[in-house]
């Protein structure tokens, strides 16, 4: 399998118990799409990360603790912290029109409500209270903007689009010119 078809689920924490259970940080809500792919791959990226068959799956204290065929003992699930967990992108649950995964936003273009182009989604992040872009623009400057309503308008996945309207001095407060966009852009089309 290609690390193209892989999808960031989580990291691994650790290991649990002595029978070699591997603690999971999930990125995710709940287990469903663990238990649909069967395995996880495991690894600093998806391109070198290695397949393990799962053999169970529980959750405890917020987090997954996974049992596999290829890890038999404490100290080999203990050799996994800190490794990034992947799933197949074909193992995650379908999601309602509105809704969309992370990965599917990751470069997406992010335009303001005028049209003109902020720049690209770099990373997506969960704070608690909600999720937060960072995007870059084409110069390299940075800006967090909140996953909100109000301030994200709409998340056109398919398109590879997010049309955001920041509140007044956000863009501002992060370095960017007063007018919050790229002052010799030009306006795009929505």
């Amino acid at each position: 399998m290609g690390g193209k078809d892989l999808v960031l689920m989580g990291r691994v924490s650790g290991a649990f118990g002595v029978r070699g259970e591997i603690k999971v940080f999930s990125f995710g809500r709940g287990p469903e799409a663990f238990q649909r792919a069967g395995q996880i791959y495991v690894g600093p990226n998806p391109e070198s990360a290695r397949p393990l068959v799962l053999t169970g799956l529980r959750e405890h204290g917020g987090r997954l603790l996974i049992s596999a065929r290829e890890v038999q003992s404490r100290e080999q699930a203990a050799g996994l912290g800190g490794q990034w967990v992947y799933l197949p992108q074909a193992s995650l649950p379908p999601l309602a029109e509105d809704e969309y995964y992370w990965y599917q936003l990751k470069n997406a273009l992010v335009l303001d409500a005028r049209g003109r182009e902020l720049g690209r989604v770099k990373e997506i992040g969960d704070l608690g209270a909600h999720d937060l872009l960072l995007v870059q623009a084409p110069d390299g400057k940075e800006a967090l903007i909140p996953v909100v309503e109000g301030v994200v308008l709409a998340v056109k996945a398919g398109e590879g689009r997010i049309i955001v309207d920041p509140p007044p001095g956000l863009l501002e407060s992060q370095g960017w010119p007063e007018d919050g966009g790229r002052p010799d852009g030009p306006p795009n089309d929505l």
